[in-house]
């Protein structure tokens, strides 16, 4: 299969060619004949014996590119699943097929505000849905936001589930859905789907399985329970011990007199302790949490950090240090790859803004990204030409690149407009268009 990008006129594609040896299948005039919400638009063009579908990607972003600069949070995992379960209620009525469907993080494609997923279904690609799912779910273990525990444990519990023999993604939407107020009864929760653009019916999910939620409340409670037992005994074990000690010191140096002297000497003694006790405690508690507190043994090797309550319901059995599950060592991984791709530059580079009124913009690290989407990029641009991800500037060396990242209205180079996804070496005194806001590289 080989993937290209290209740009026409304000619309931007990602085609995919493929030979045309058979005859063409019923699947090709489904998906160009009708708009299906969830699926990329599609049309084709046959060149000579091959075939090329396109696909249009304008203003949307690839998920991987996202999570590239972005933590996956609870409400975007439930977007995507149930983005993804919605797509595939609908293909029956088409007689399309599943395992058609492109589930890599680099053909998922999302409206970055909404979080609104758009598929890519390639007609004769055959591929187990079920494997692929499964490889996307691993792949998500290693973006979730690892503050966010609800997040972390649903992310574990999609995986988990997937990992079982002819599961469905019925089961996975299942878990994804909001647990209800009351116990015992069924929970209905709608899916929007959103940005359609007919009409089109909502699907719904009914929560009847909470055996994952109710593990995540019952182990935070046991560890608020512990959390609180430690308030209560520790600060006063402190304040008791430290007044008889400072008592015992009055006593043989004064004897009762001192004591009677200098009563409020213990008093004040044992609450500086408590509240030291108290500081010092939750200070270990934190870098033990953050793994910040680990030590080395006699044998050179740093013990397993102890895991919080919520992270110990995915553990049937106690590993010993180094058996960490595939999963555990990819989010590491990961972590550490986001760190390091983040380049501060001691150089700054300048794009000085051309336009009265307009800021310039400091390339004070790499990847620096450039758009109107709050939250997703390095430098706001207000405009209403401005895609939400618009453009990304990265360092190679001492040479600094721009990349167009599927915007509508384009990035320019000395007056060049960039295909869509093209990376061009920028050279000092370069004019730069991103959209109608114009700069000069120094």
């Amino acid at each position: 299969m080989n993937v290209t990008y290209r740009r026409e006129l304000k619309h931007n594609y990602l085609i995919i060619e493929q030979d045309i040896s058979g005859t063409e299948g019923y699947e090709v005039s489904m998906l160009r004949e009708n708009h299906i919400n969830g699926l990329l638009k599609f049309h084709l063009k046959q060149i000579d014996n091959h075939k090329y579908f396109y696909y249009e990607i304008t203003s949307r972003q690839p998920l991987n590119r996202i999570l590239e600069i972005h933590s996956l949070n609870k409400d975007e995992l439930k977007n995507l699943v149930t983005g993804i379960a919605q797509v595939l209620s609908r293909l029956p009525a088409y007689l399309l097929n599943e395992d058609q469907i492109l589930l890599q993080p680099e053909y998922i494609y999302l409206e970055p505000e909404h979080f609104l997923v758009s598929l890519c279904l390639v007609p004769g690609r055959y591929r187990k849905f079920s494997e692929d799912m499964t490889e996307l779910l691993r792949y998500l273990l290693g973006k979730v936001n690892h503050q966010d525990k609800e997040c972390v444990v649903m992310a574990y519990a999609l995986y988990q589930e997937s990992l079982k023999d002819n599961y469905g993604i019925d089961a996975l939407a299942e878990l994804v859905c909001t647990p209800n107020a009351g116990e015992g009864g069924e929970k209905e929760v709608r899916a929007d789907a959103s940005g359609s653009e007919d009409g089109e019916e909502q699907i719904v999910f009914t929560d009847t399985d909470q055996d994952q939620i109710q593990v995540f409340q019952e182990f935070n409670q046991m560890q608020q329970a512990t959390s609180s037992g430690f308030v209560l005994w520790k600060p006063l074990f402190l304040l008791l011990s430290t007044m008889a000690g400072a008592v015992a010191i009055i006593w043989s140096i004064s004897g009762y007199k001192g004591i009677i002297k200098y009563w409020y000497a213990p008093i004040i003694a044992g609450i500086l302790s408590a509240v030291y006790g108290v500081i010092k405690s939750g200070s270990m508690n934190n870098k033990k949490y953050y793994g910040e507190e680990s030590k080395k043994g006699d044998t050179g090797i740093e013990p397993e950090p102890e895991r919080e309550a919520w992270q110990m319901a995915f553990y049937e059995e106690k590993e010993e240090p180094g058996n960490l599950l595939k999963a555990d060592v990819e989010e590491e991984m990961v972590q550490t790859a986001l760190l390091t791709n983040v380049k501060t530059d001691t150089k700054v580079r300048i794009l000085k803004a051309t336009g009265s009124g307009r800021q310039d913009i400091e390339i004070t690290y790499t990847p620096y990204l450039i758009g109107k989407q709050e939250g997703l990029v390095d430098c706001v641009l207000e405009g209403d030409a401005i895609s939400r991800i618009h453009a990304k500037i990265e360092k190679d060396g001492d040479d600094y690149w721009i990349c167009d990242l599927n915007s509508t209205n384009g990035t320019y180079v000395n007056g060049r407009l960039l295909e869509t996804n093209e990376t061009v070496r920028l050279e000092i005194g370069d004019e730069i268009f991103i959209a109608n806001f114009a700069f000069i590289f120094t």
